[in-house]
């Protein structure tokens, strides 16, 4: 089905042959439903993962649909102006309670993937302060991590109304996703989590979704680094140094090596020969 007709009219998109953006019906009507009920004192968690465990599946892209999505109902069951940006998106799980008294009630606030050696007790330790102190904020809050089976049962049991796993089809073709809703995701972890059997129930409905952020990508991609690179600290060896580098240059190509540079206190030929594979490494700026 289609929706945001004014705000997508035909042309905005390669090959729109009418106004609005696509989204599966099944996903509206679940989301249309919570997005009806938000104002009976309830919050709302979802968690999106991959099963088959890997990375650039199209997470972060289909997280901030669904709050294009969310914010669009909530806006026009409610009567309500509550925006949607790259402001609803955090990089920490510590940063996820800030925001939560940042943004307006009913909002949506999606906590994107990020790399952390406490990745899961910063995670436990975030939502059990959250739902302490956040619940009466009334938002949608999506998580996205990498692994179903390793949240605490009561996130992935009781606290949380959905999941979602988002994998590649085909010969690696993004835009799939499984919907679980809570009687389904329940079983699918007390059934699968000894085994990591992610087959261990069947969804309630399957679906495609399309390419393209629904915030702005030059900023997101902007915070995302940052965040990269904040969460570095203090980079005291040359190795870790070029290890962080690479990941960067991996994950964000486009950004310059001049800027990588500028940002991690390392000369350029020393990150060209790192990228490269040579030995041979400049002398640091």
């Amino acid at each position: 089905m289609k929706y945001l007709e004014d705000k997508y009219p035909k042309g905005t998109f390669p090959y729109q042959k009418t106004a609005g953006k696509y989204v599966n019906s099944e996903l509206y009507a679940n989301f249309e439903i919570m997005a009806k009920n938000i104002s009976r004192d309830m919050t709302f968690l979802i968690f999106i993962y991959s099963s088959t465990l890997e990375v650039g599946t199209g997470k972060s892209v289909f997280a901030s649909q669904l709050g294009e999505l969310w914010t669009h109902l909530v806006n026009n069951i409610h009567g309500l102006h509550v925006p949607f940006d790259v402001k609803n998106c955090v990089f920490k799980p510590e940063d996820l309670i800030k925001r939560s008294f940042e943004v307006p009630r009913y909002s949506y606030v999606w906590l994107d993937e990020w790399e952390e050696t406490h990745y899961w007790s910063k995670l436990g330790m975030t939502l059990r302060t959250f739902f302490r102190k956040c619940r009466q904020l009334n938002l949608m809050i999506v998580c996205i991590i990498p692994n179903f089976f390793q949240l605490p049962i009561s996130y992935a049991v009781s606290r949380s109304v959905a999941a979602i796993d988002v994998r590649f089809e085909n010969e690696f073709e993004r835009g799939f996703f499984y919907f679980y809703n809570f009687a389904k995701k329940k079983e699918l972890y007390i059934k699968g989590k000894k085994t990591q059997n992610y087959f261990a129930s069947q969804p309630n409905f399957q679906g495609r979704f399309t390419d393209g952020y629904a915030v702005n990508e030059k900023e997101y991609r902007a915070l995302k680094h940052k965040d990269m690179i904040e969460n570095e600290g203090s980079m005291n060896s040359r190795d870790r140094r070029k290890d962080y580098i690479l990941r960067t240059h991996k994950k964000f190509p486009e950004i310059k090596v001049k800027d990588l540079a500028e940002l991690s206190d390392v000369s350029e030929q020393s990150i060209y020969n790192w990228i490269n594979g040579v030995e041979k490494e400049g002398v640091s700026a």
